[in-house]
């Protein structure tokens, strides 16, 4: 039976309903909000282990992750389309086909007796492990080069101790070789060099506190400032003359800084950075920019009180200055930004300092996949968490595609860990297993999945969502009183309003229509009394602005 249908009436209806206030947050004007990519998966590769890093370089997509191998879409586990593929790989953006790059990442055997090693590395024997998991992928500006970061210490055989080069045209590893001596967990990369940090204290033999710069030959640069612990997250923006900082630290430089910093762009040298994480336990793990001087900051804490970043903020690049906080709570790992959409990946499971997703009994859920305005739209309505009544908040968009939390051996369970985005579309990796599994669109997908843009000719829609019960029926009064059809409204994956038509057997047109927002979290119950007859069998069809339809089952009465 056909899915969808565009009824050209009815569309106009619920165009004209998106110009309402959405829910939640005062004074946003949704008329005016950008539009994310659609919530139907589209097919990609599968690995049969995580993928922790994703870019977007021209029409191909290069994944790293930790993992050993690869198959098509829809192949299951071990069949006949399953090749090697160590840990990186790299697939066409527009048809989700698996490409023949396939370098071997790679690290050597050692001991330890660290059981918290498990996180990121494999137990070959006791106290025995290899760490090679591929944390970070950056291509420079030119599109020409790709940077790749992590625990390995060979690729192809070759010694490249944590951070190495490939040549996109040739496929092939270059000479750049600046050898820090542990984990690189991020990478930020100019014209003229490559920032990284991670958990290293020397880099090429020359003491660097898990902050390092090289030349794009691979020469160690003079910049040398110092952190305390682990950086996760680094972002490079000389034209402003700042590198952003995150990670798990709490000194940079000698000065106490928790989380989140800035340092000169030459000297290493710290600036000044007005905003600061509320909590104390806070880890910035990703900073992205879409080069209007704006940043955009994910975190996850380890131990701070009801009051901590988890979700996602925004802050000028120069000053610090903090543009929003939206006060989620569910650890956050990566973002991507485009045309004025924030897209990140996390498990939020309370957003309600911005007026959304509010923890409910039964209804609990995680979000994984998220897309927000990169602007404030409105101003929180309550306090909650960190953000108080007044802040300006960002507005939720209506994008809810969902994983699964992945394997039940997962030492994680977090689902999606990367994401990407060209405008056109959105490209998410993880350890998940299935994509949408709430909905009709529910795909068997391991780690790897995309979305297009409306208008892509391979763009698939994911509207209303099941379950949509059938209407309940009752009287007005006892015996002979005219029918009243009561329904709970259901909710979209893509869209915020949608028009919901009464129907009855016997009649070819609706009966009553009506234009409703809702969200996954706010589904409101309606009512229509049918006083031109007094029984009948009735229905309730949902239309979306993009033309997608859902019936619910019948009922008499």
């Amino acid at each position: 039976m056909p899915r969808f249908v565009r009824p050209v009436a009815v569309l106009t209806g619920v165009m004209l309903a998106a110009s309402t206030l959405a829910p939640g947050t005062s004074g946003a004007d949704e008329a005016e909000l950008p539009e994310p990519v659609t919530a139907g998966a589209l097919p990609a590769p599968q690995t049969d282990g995580t993928v922790f890093a994703i870019t977007i370089v021209g029409d191909t997509v290069f994944a790293g992750g930790r993992f050993d191998t690869a198959r098509p879409y829809g192949e299951a586990p071990g069949g006949p389309g399953e090749v090697e593929r160590h840990n990186l790989l790299a697939f066409d953006l527009h048809t989700g086909e698996l490409l023949d790059w396939a370098p071997e990442v790679t690290g050597s055997e050692f001991s330890s007796s660290d059981g918290s090693l498990a996180a990121w590395c494999t137990e070959t024997g006791e106290d025995r492990w290899v760490c090679d998991s591929v944390f970070d992928l950056e291509a420079d500006p030119s599109g020409g080069s790709l940077y790749v970061a992590g625990d390995f210490d060979r690729i192809d055989g070759q010694w490249r101790s944590r951070i190495a080069e490939f040549d996109i045209t040739a496929g092939e590893l270059t000479d750049f070789d600046p050898a820090p001596n542990a984990r690189v967990r991020s990478l930020s990369v100019t014209g003229e060099g490559v920032y990284f940090g991670g958990n290293f204290t020397t880099v090429g033999g020359e003491d660097r506190w898990r902050l390092a710069a090289a030349d794009r030959d691979g020469e160690v640069l003079d910049w040398a400032p110092a952190v305390n612990r682990e950086v996760w997250s680094v972002l490079a923006a000389p034209e402003l003359d700042r590198v952003l900082l995150g990670g798990r630290f709490s000194e940079v430089n000698g000065e106490s800084r928790q989380g989140m910093a800035a340092v000169d762009v030459g000297a290493g040298d710290s600036v000044p950075w007005e905003a600061e994480v509320p909590g104390g336990g806070e880890v910035i793990t990703d900073i992205v920019t879409d080069g209007s001087g704006t940043a955009w900051l994910s975190a996850y804490d380890f131990g701070s009180g009801s009051e901590r970043f988890e979700g996602r903020m925004a802050a000028d690049i120069v000053t610090g200055e903090a543009h929003w906080w939206d006060g989620c709570y569910g650890d956050s790992f990566d973002a991507a930004v485009a045309d004025g959409v924030l897209y990140s990946v996390s498990h939020a499971h309370d957003c309600t300092a911005s007026g959304a997703i509010p923890e409910r009994g039964a209804d609990f859920r995680y979000f994984r996949l998220l897309a927000q305005t990169t602007d404030a739209r409105g101003e929180a309505e309550r306090d909650r968490n960190h953000v108080n009544r007044g802040d300006p908040v960002p507005e939720f968009l209506p994008w809810f595609p969902n994983t699964n939390s992945g394997p039940e051996d997962s030492y994680f369970r977090q689902g999606t860990w990367a994401i990407d985005t060209d405008g056109d579309y959105v490209v998410v990796g993880g350890e998940f297993t299935g994509v949408n599994t709430h909905s009709r669109d529910s795909q068997q997908q391991q780690s790897l999945t995309r979305f297009a843009a409306r208008g892509m000719p391979d763009a698939v829609n994911n509207g209303p969502q099941f379950p949509f019960p059938a209407p309940r029926l009752s009287r007005t009064f006892p015996i002979l009183g005219s029918p009243v059809i009561r329904w709970n409204t259901t909710w979209n994956a893509q869209q915020g309003a949608m028009t919901y038509q009464v129907m009855r057997d016997g009649t070819d047109e609706p009966i009553h229509e009506v234009t409703i927002e809702s969200r996954p979290w706010d589904r409101p119950q309606e009512r229509y009394v049918d006083r031109e007859v007094r029984s009948g069998t009735y229905w309730i069809r949902v239309i979306d602005a993009d033309g997608e339809v859902l019936n619910s089952p019948r009922s008499s009465l």
